[in-house]
C-alpha cells in the first residue's frame, strides 16, 4: 500500500481530545459476501488506515422492520463508552437510520453518512408501503441527522433527493477493490473445480438474486443467443429472496448451462475462471462486483445505469440499455465468440480500475474526508 502514517502536520488533523489516534466508528450491516458496504468496511479495517485511526465496529447481521429499541440502546452504550471522534454510517435504509440515530442520542460530534443506494430506485419490491415509509421517513431523517454526507459515485452525488443536503456534502468516496497481481493465477484450478473444459466460454453474474438486478432481462437475452459454437456456461454467485423464480427463468435458456452457486466467499477465484462478466441491473450506484471483475481483466456487458456509465466511460466493456434483452443478447454474442476482443476490453478495464478504483484510491479519498472533518 502507498499509504503511511505520518505525524500530524499542516494538512493532517491532530487527534481530538489529546488521544494518540482519532477514534472512528465503522458502521455496517449484513453478512459477509452479501453486500458491498460491508465489504468496504472489511477492507478499510484491514488497511493501513487502521494504524492512523482507532477503529471501532458497530455492526448488525440483519435488517429490522421497524425501530429496534434494544439495538439502539446497545449502540448508544457503545458510543458513550468509546466517545468516538467520528462515526461513519454506511447506507440510508433502516440500518443506516439506526446508526445515525444512535450517534445523535450518544452526542457524537461528527456523523458521516455514505450514500450507497436508495430504496426509491427499487422496481420489483411489492411492499410499496415499506418503500414509501423508507423514502419519505427513514432516508430523509438519516440525511437530516448526519453532519456530513458523501456518495460512492458522481452519479449519486447529482441525485435530486440529495440537493436539500448539499451544504453537508463532503465528496465522493469511490468503491475500491484490490487489484490482483496475476488475475489468471487461479484460473485453471477453479475451472477444473467447476468442470469447465478448455474450449468452454463462461459468463459470470455476481449480484443478489432479486429481479432488480436484471435477471429477468438476462434470462430473455440468453434465449436470444444463437445456438451452436462453444459450450456456454453462466455462473451466478449470489443469493436472495427471488432465488426460486430467477432459477426457473434462467433454466429455460437453450444452449447455455446455468449454475446458481449461492453466496460465495471465493468470488475472486470465480472471476478468474470466467471469460465475460454480465451485469444487467435495472439500477445501480457503484458496484464492487463490477470493479472486481474489471480488476481481474474480464470484459463487461452492463446496463447503462448509474455508476456503471462513469466506470465504463474510459473502456472495459459494452453498455446496453437497461431492460433491453435484444441489446444485451447482441452485446454478449459479440464477445462470446471473439477471444481477441475479450482480451482487449479486459485489458482496458483492468487499467481503469488501477487508475481510478483501486483500494489505494478509495483509502486516499476516505482519509482525506476524515481529515477534513476532524479539522472542523
Amino acid at each position: 500500500m502507498e499509504l503511511s502514517a505520518p505525524p500530524p502536520g499542516p494538512d493532517r488533523a491532530p487527534p481530538p481530545g489529546g488521544r494518540s489516534r482519532p477514534v472512528v466508528v465503522q458502521h455496517s450491516a449484513g453478512r459477509p459476501g452479501a453486500n458491498g458496504p460491508l465489504t468496504a468496511v472489511q477492507r478499510v479495517l484491514a488497511s493501513p488506515l487502521a494504524e492512523r485511526y482507532e477503529f471501532v465496529r458497530m455492526h448488525q447481521d440483519a435488517g429490522n422492520g421497524g425501530v429496534d429499541a434494544s439495538l439502539l440502546r446497545e449502540w448508544v452504550r457503545l458510543l458513550r463508552r468509546t466517545r468516538p471522534d467520528l462515526v461513519h454510517v454506511r447506507g440510508l435504509q433502516n440500518e443506516g437510520f439506526h446508526g445515525v440515530l444512535a450517534a445523535r442520542l450518544a452526542g457524537c460530534p461528527r456523523i458521516l453518512v455514505t450514500v450507497h443506494g436508495t430504496v426509491r430506485d427499487l422496481r420489483q419490491d411489492g411492499r410499496s408501503w415499506r418503500r414509501r415509509l423508507l423514502t419519505h421517513g427513514a432516508e430523509p431523517a438519516t440525511l437530516r441527522m448526519a453532519s456530513h454526507v458523501a456518495t460512492v459515485c458522481e452519479y449519486a452525488a447529482g441525485r435530486d433527493f440529495l440537493r436539500p443536503y448539499a451544504r453537508k456534502f463532503v465528496g465522493v468516496i469511490p468503491n475500491g477493490v484490490p487489484v490482483p497481481r496475476d488475475p489468471t493465477a487461479a484460473r485453471e484450478r477453479m475451472r477444473a473445480q467447476l468442470d469447465l473444459r478448455p474450449g468452454d466460454v463462461a459468463m459470470i453474474a455476481v449480484a443478489r438474486l432479486t429481479w432488480d438486478k436484471g435477471y429477468g432481462v438476462l434470462a430473455d437475452a440468453l434465449r436470444r443467443l444463437p445456438v451452436g459454437g462453444a459450450r456456454r456456461v453462466l455462473l451466478v454467485a449470489g443469493d436472495g429472496p427471488e432465488r426460486a423464480g430467477i432459477a426457473a427463468a434462467l433454466s429455460g435458456a437453450d444452449g447455455t448451462e446455468v449454475r446458481l452457486l449461492g453466496n460465495r466467499l471465493d468470488v475472486p477465484d470465480l472471476l478468474a475462471a470466467a471469460d465475460v462478466f454480465v451485469f444487467p441491473t435495472l439500477h445501480e450506484n457503484m458496484s464492487n462486483a463490477l470493479l472486481e471483475a474489471m480488476a481481474h481483466g474480464l470484459p463487461v456487458v452492463a446496463s447503462a445505469v448509474g455508476g456503471n456509465v462513469e466506470v465504463l466511460r474510459s473502456g472495459g466493456g459494452r453498455l446496453v440499455p437497461a431492460g433491453d434483452p435484444d441489446a444485451l443478447a447482441a452485446a454478449l454474442a459479440g464477445l462470446l465468440d471473439e477471444p481477441g476482443e475479450r482480451r482487449h476490453l479486459g485489458q482496458l478495464g483492468h487499467k481503469v480500475v488501477v487508475e481510478s478504483y483501486s483500494l489505494d484510491v478509495m483509502l486516499r479519498a476516505l482519509d482525506g474526508i476524515y481529515q477534513r472533518m476532524l479539522r472542523r
